[in-house]
This record gives structure tokens, C-alpha cells and sequence, in this order.
């Protein structure tokens, strides 16, 4: 669960007597829930853009754009082969209000509507997986390897009962509890030789609330699908073209390919993936274009750790490309649209929830050179275990 406040400010200029106002605000919601032969999740959010004027006279000005989205998918897998049903969601709302100074008939009130709603059923294999728990896992191996503690490997069996136990803790707001639970089932298994001391103690503690673990993603997934959706646009009238390009019933190919891999014991991740798009069967009264669009991007984040075990840092390079086709009716206005982009990035990692990253970008967008710099921080309210970066 997320929330994001991108910008809220209230103003008074006592000079002009005037008011203002605006905001800017997000927030998002997910779940995934894996299991051998049936996968599900979904994700919603909204995002609220709003802007008011009040000068002294009667002119004042308001303005709000709402963004509503929802999506989900189930998977039904045979061994590594799966069906996959889709179903996505969204709506805008734009509300524009000015009133005139003088004039009533000037007044202007415009509100505009825009819906899409799409299912899609098709068929993939592979799956990717959140390996984060089974690095805590083989981290926690080492770290007693390391300490001369480890009296013999930690197995299946070991590794599941700890997997479970520390999901059974997430919520609590002390790590007292896992760590004693954990020396625990080391000490039952034979794992962990002797009671730890202060030293391994505090490394095993860095084990447990290391958030650089969270969504860690492992393995290989390709899907195909066929969508039918209906886009609902304003100011489309029966035997033209939508302003938009698109509107009604849209048919479309869906393809996509994921792959991702934990390296170098566990502080490298390289990952990538293919996404693309074709509309089919484009209706030729009134007429509308068939657009095509192929996107291909490749990531890797080192992630960084201090001496006894403690998150420093996640360094991260990563470069995509994104080739696409409008299909304008007007061929002569036909043209190949192409982004490249490439960022490198830090982040340092304040505590469990919160870290600054500064990063860089190069993009080549329409045959335009980009040069861009960003600084973000990301302040967690709560701190916990399970509360990821």
C-alpha cells in the first residue's frame, strides 16, 4: 500500500488579494499470491490533480483531473505451462471552470470523460517468482559461515520453517521475536553451533531486517494474449473518426517475456524484459488506425552491505528502447516513433523504510538528445520488518 503526495500548496498574495491552491496526490494498492497451481493478483490506484484561483473580483478559475485504475489476472499452471485471464480498468475525469470578470456569457464549465475497460485471455509458460525470503535464507548461511557458527548446511526443511516463521512475525513491531525464534530453529536443527554472542547476534538481526530483500524477482515467464476492450472517448459522432484515433470495441495481440537472476551471492540482480502490442481488426467505417508499439528494457542493481552486515546502498544501470507506429490514416503522416533511454542511479539507505537516490538519463526521444538529473527520498512512517524500500 502506498501513498504519494506529489505536490499541495495554499496560497495568499495580499498584494493582488488573492487566493490559490493546488494538489497533487497518488496513492496505490497491490496483491500477488503465488501457489503451485494457481496464481492471482491485482493493483488499483488514483491520482487526484487539482488547482484553484481566487482573484478579489468575480473571475476565479478551478480545475481537477481524476485517475482511477484497476487490473488483475489469475493463472492457471499444468507443471510450467499456464491459461491467463486479464481484466483491466480506468477512467479520467478533467473538470475545467473559469469565470469571467465582467462578462456572465463567458463563462466556461467543460467536464470530459474517458473510460477503458479490458479483458484478455491467453496462455504462457514459466512464472517469476519474489525469491527474497530464500536469500534471507542463504545470507543467514553465510553470516554463520562467516562467524565459524554453522555447523552443517541449512536445509529444505530448515529453510521452509524459518521462511513460515518469519512471515508469521510480519507484523509485529519489535525484531525481538525473530531473532529469538530464529536462533531457535537453528539451535533445534544443529545448525547453529552454541548460543550466539553479542557480535553475531547484531549480524543476524541485519539479516532479518535487511529490506534490500524485498521483491527480488527470479525465473522466466513469456505470455501471448488476445484482449477485447471498449474505449469510451468524448466528441465521437456517428460516421467520424474519434479525435483520439481510437474509440469503441479495440482488439488487440498482447505479448510479453520476463526473465530475471540473483548473482554473485545474491548482491547482483540482472534483469529484463520484451512487451508488445498490435490492434487488430481496426473497424474501416468510420476508419481507425492499427498501432503498434515493442518495448525492450534490461536492468541490474548491485546492492551494497557494511562490514557486520548492515544495508548501505543499491547502485542500479539500466537502459530501454521503445519502437512504435501510430498508423495515421494519413500516410503521408505516417512515421516511426523511437525512445532510447539509459539512467544510472544510487540509492543510500537511511534505514529499513526510507533512502535518498540520485540519478542520471540520457534519452534520445524523436531524434531529440535529453539530458536529465532526479533526486529522490523515500521516508518510511513506520518502521518493521516487512516494510520495503
Amino acid at each position: 500500500l502506498t501513498f504519494a503526495a506529489g505536490a499541495a500548496s495554499v496560497g495568499y498574495d495580499t498584494v493582488r488579494k488573492r487566493a490559490a491552491f493546488d494538489l497533487d496526490v497518488a496513492g496505490t494498492w497491490g496483491r500477488r499470491v503465488e501457489r503451485e497451481r494457481l496464481a492471482y493478483g491485482w493493483n488499483t490506484g488514483a491520482h487526484v490533480v487539482a488547482a484553484y484561483l481566487n482573484p478579489p473580483e468575480r473571475a476565479k478559475s478551478r480545475s481537477v483531473q481524476v485517475n482511477v485504475t484497476a487490473d488483475g489476472e489469475a493463472r492457471f499452471y499444468a507443471g510450467k505451462v499456464y491459461g491467463v485471464g486479464k481484466a483491466a480498468a480506468a477512467m479520467q475525469i478533467n473538470n475545467i471552470s473559469n469565470t469571467d470578470d465582467d462578462d456572465a456569457t463567458q463563462d466556461l464549465s467543460d467536464t470530459r470523460l474517458n473510460a477503458d475497460l479490458q479483458i484478455a485471455i491467453g496462455g504462457g509458460y514459466g512464472r517469476m517468482l519474489d525469491v527474497g525470503g530464500a536469500i534471507r535464507v542463504r545470507r543467514l548461511s553465510r553470516t554463520l559461515d562467516s562467524a565459524r557458527a554453522l555447523g552443517k548446511p541449512i536445509d529444505a526443511a530448515t529453510a521452509q520453517r524459518l521462511q513460515l516463521a518469519w512471515w508469521g512475525l510480519r507484523g509485529e513491531r519489535s525484531l525481538y521475536q525473530a531473532l529469538v525464534t530464529t536462533v531457535a530453529i537453528l539451535r533445534e536443527a544443529g545448525i547453529l553451533l552454541g548460543e550466539p554472542d553479542a557480535g553475531l547476534s547484531f549480524e543476524i538481526l541485519n539479516v532479518l531486517r535487511d529490506t534490500q530483500l524485498f521483491l527480488r524477482p527470479s525465473g522466466l515467464d513469456v505470455q501471448i494474449a488476445i484482449g477485447e476492450g471498449y474505449l469510451r472517448r468524448p466528441s465521437v459522432q456517428d460516421g467520424q473518426s474519434p479525435a483520439a484515433g481510437q474509440a469503441g470495441r479495440v482488439e488487440q495481440l498482447l505479448l510479453q517475456a520476463n526473465y530475471a537472476r540473483q548473482l554473485a551471492d545474491d548482491t547482483l540482480e540482472l534483469s529484463g524484459g520484451v512487451r508488445g502490442r498490435y490492434r487488430l481488426f481496426a473497424p474501416e467505417t468510420p476508419p481507425q488506425p492499427s498501432p503498434w508499439a515493442v518495448e525492450a528494457s534490461a536492468r541490474a542493481r548491485k546492492f551494497t552491505y557494511g562490514e557486520h552486515g548492515d544495508a548501505f546502498g543499491v547502485l542500479d544501470l539500466s537502459a530501454g528502447i521503445l519502437l512504435s507506429d501510430d498508423d495515421p490514416l494519413n500516410d503521408m503522416d505516417s512515421e516511426l516513433g523511437m525512445r532510447f533511454q539509459s539512467e544510472v542511479g544510487f540509492t543510500y539507505v537511511l534505514n529499513q523504510a526510507s533512502g535518498i537516490r540520485l540519478a542520471g538519463t540520457v534519452a534520445l526521444d524523436g531524434g531529440e538528445l535529453f539530458f536529465g538529473a532526479t533526486l529522490e527520498a523515500t521516508y518510511g512512517l513506520l518502521t518493521g520488518t516487512f516494510a520495503g524500500l
